[in-house]
């Protein structure tokens, strides 16, 4: 999701005519500051240090694929709401849920509901001096309750916490250091923690 966001930001960026020279330069810092994340989450996840570059490069590439697929979308369809809204979902099963055949239609459809309200908030709805204020003011995330199964059923079981995620009491967020070792954020007093905060 993390890719996904960076590829609305660039493109917003790319359209920019209120300082283009600027728009490219932060750009570039922006995919600069994706792939020094990425090293750090690489070495978090424990992997040989000569593999590192490796590794980046097949998330590098992985994620062009992503990106350009959206690009593909957004392009191709850009007439005709109900492809591009498949093109959208396609993708997103593709390239977010890695072709998972138990994902749901709906888990999908309200993905795909998500990218296309981004895109056009980004794109159309955010002025330019929000934008290079940083005041960008993202919809808020898919809400998963009340899935539907594809036969159109009622979950039975519905999905309440999400493996890898961790919560943590407002303001702290969980980071890394460039070597890959969490800490922790005070985000209203910028201190930092090595352990972590309790709710």
């Amino acid at each position: 999701m993390t890719t996904m966001h960076i590829w609305f930001l660039h493109k917003r960026l790319l359209i920019d005519t209120v300082d283009p020279h600027l728009a490219l330069l932060v750009q570039e810092e922006l995919f600069d500051i994706l792939w020094n994340d990425t090293r750090a989450r690489i070495r978090a996840e424990g992997v040989n240090e000569l593999t590192v570059n490796k590794h980046l490069k097949d998330v590098q590439q992985l994620t062009f694929l992503h990106l350009t697929h959206y690009d593909h979308a957004f392009q191709e369809f850009a007439n005709d709401d109900g492809k591009r809204f498949e093109e959208l979902a396609g993708a997103i099963w593709i390239h977010v849920l890695n072709r998972d055949e138990e994902a749901y239609n709906d888990q999908l459809k309200r993905l795909a509901a998500y990218v296309e309200y981004q895109y056009v908030n980004l794109m159309h709805g955010v002025p330019d001096e929000y934008f290079w204020e940083g005041r960008v003011p993202w919809g808020d995330i898919p809400v998963f309750t009340d899935m539907k199964d594809n036969d159109g059923k009622a979950l039975d079981d519905p999905v309440t916490e999400v493996e890898g995620l961790e919560s943590l009491p407002e303001p702290w967020v969980k980071t890394l250091t460039d070597a890959g070792s969490p800490y922790y954020w005070n985000t209203d007093t910028n201190t930092t923690s090595w352990k972590k905060p309790t709710l």
